[in-house]
């Protein structure tokens, strides 16, 4: 047996999961009941009839005024094509994927129709892993004669639509009849069957309903415009969610970081204006980052003082001590880290932002990198509030080149050394 394995191009989207959770190493969106139901319910829809094929299954002769004729039963199908441009109009090709595994067995036994003698042959088989991201997964199965030319292509096709039917996707065409035609000499239909109304689309031109948009209120609070059709636009019912919930995170990180992150991924100020999926789960990831590092810099406040809080921002030139003020990641990082340390050496020492060690704490050599490097700060604070200078430049002066304010989150047991030689400079400088 020979297994292989492909997938398609579209890696998972990095959309928010509203209730945090993650999907393997990818966050995705998950949505609402009313939009899952629209979205459920654009899958069932028909495709256009210019989409559907004919395939002859059975033939048969017939008699008739004019000698006997040949008739064939013609089954309904549509292209893998048609059902990928579905997917893709309404997930976007990266609100999608799809894994194939690919098998050889060897050794069937087959007899083909009209033939004298069995032969020995192999099967190609082909299992199809769809997943929506929001939906779920489902899987379909595959197979065909591996002395058929197209048989990988076949298997893989039949795989595929089987698993998109579980969910509603080209679900009815199994529900339509075969129908029986005349056929020329070629055994080629010499009509095409008429589709029952119930098996043609409701909207024939569904993107000219893209204008007439309705608005719901998500569970989130933000207003984001819907409607029946839409979610067969571009984008669609999964684009305005994940837009939704893009918009909730500007609002939790603040102006300036927010604005921030969209100029650097589109160029932008405002998430409406981004168009390319692309670069709206970008964003998004970006953003989903930013918000952690928000709350990690409120527990950092809590544990080292408003007070404290403020003179760091001070240091750092920012307006206020608002998350608004903070124009970028890189400042939100040094903030964090400062006030992280000084909270970590109170909490560990029980020493007072401008107290001395209590007696039984532990000396710098048994601390570790974490512990010296909050002490550091601890030291750094006390001789930046005497001198009343900018407490980076007092640590870059006590590091004398060996590391530097804003290399501190780096730094590990290696730079223990540097880091205790900068505490004996500091108390050095506050004693004189």
């Amino acid at each position: 047996m020979q297994e292989t394995e492909t997938r398609n191009g579209a890696a998972p989207v990095a959309a928010v999961v509203k209730n945090g959770q993650q999907v393997g190493s990818a966050t995705v969106t998950t949505f609402g009941s009313e939009c899952a139901s629209k979205l459920v319910a654009a899958l069932e829809e028909p495709f256009d009839p210019a989409e559907i094929k004919w395939r002859v299954t059975n033939t048969c002769k017939v008699g008739g005024s004019k000698g006997p004729r040949d008739r064939g039963q013609l089954l309904a199908y549509a292209d893998p094509r048609a059902y990928t441009d579905r997917l893709n109009a309404l997930f976007t090709p990266s609100g999608w994927t799809r894994d194939y595994n690919v098998q050889m067995v060897q050794n069937f036994e087959r007899k083909e129709r009209g033939a004298t003698e069995r032969t020995i042959t192999a099967k190609i088989v082909v299992t199809s892993k769809v997943t929506i991201f929001g939906l779920g997964t489902h899987v379909g199965l595959g197979e065909e004669w591996a002395d058929n030319d197209n048989a990988g292509t076949a298997a893989e096709a039949q795989a595929f639509k089987r698993a998109c039917s579980c969910f509603g996707l080209g679900r009815y065409l199994y529900d339509l009849e075969g129908q029986w035609v005349d056929l020329d000499e070629k055994k080629r239909p010499l009509e095409t069957p008429r589709l029952p109304d119930w098996a043609c689309p409701k909207r024939q031109e569904l993107a000219a309903h893209d204008g007439a948009n309705s608005h719901r209120q998500a569970s989130d609070g933000q207003q984001v415009g819907t409607n029946d059709a839409q979610a067969t636009s571009k984008g669609g019912l999964y684009r305005n969610e994940l837009l939704g919930q893009l918009k909730v995170l500007c609002g939790k990180v603040g102006f300036g970081l927010a604005k921030s992150v969209l100029q650097a991924v589109a160029k932008v100020d405002d998430p409406e204006r981004i168009r390319d999926m692309a670069k709206m789960t970008a964003a998004f990831e970006k953003l989903e980052d930013i918000s952690r590092g928000v709350e990690r810099l409120r527990a950092a406040v809590a544990a080292a003082g408003e007070q404290r809080h403020a003179a760091v921002c001070r240091e750092l030139n920012l307006a206020s001590t608002s998350i608004d003020d903070i124009p970028d990641g890189t400042v939100l990082r040094g903030l964090v880290e400062a006030l992280e340390g000084v909270g970590a050496m109170e909490g560990t020492l029980g020493a007072p932002l401008n107290g001395t060690v209590r007696d039984g704490s532990p000396s710098s050599e048994e601390m570790s990198i974490g512990e010296v490097r909050g002490w550091l700060l601890r030291e750094a604070n006390r001789v930046s509030e005497v001198t009343r200078r900018p407490l980076a430049q007092v640590i870059n002066e006590a590091a004398s080149g060996t590391f530097s304010f804003a290399r501190l989150k780096d730094l590990d047991a290696q730079d223990a050394g540097n880091v205790r030689t900068a505490l004996a400079t500091l108390e050095r400088m506050a004693r004189a």
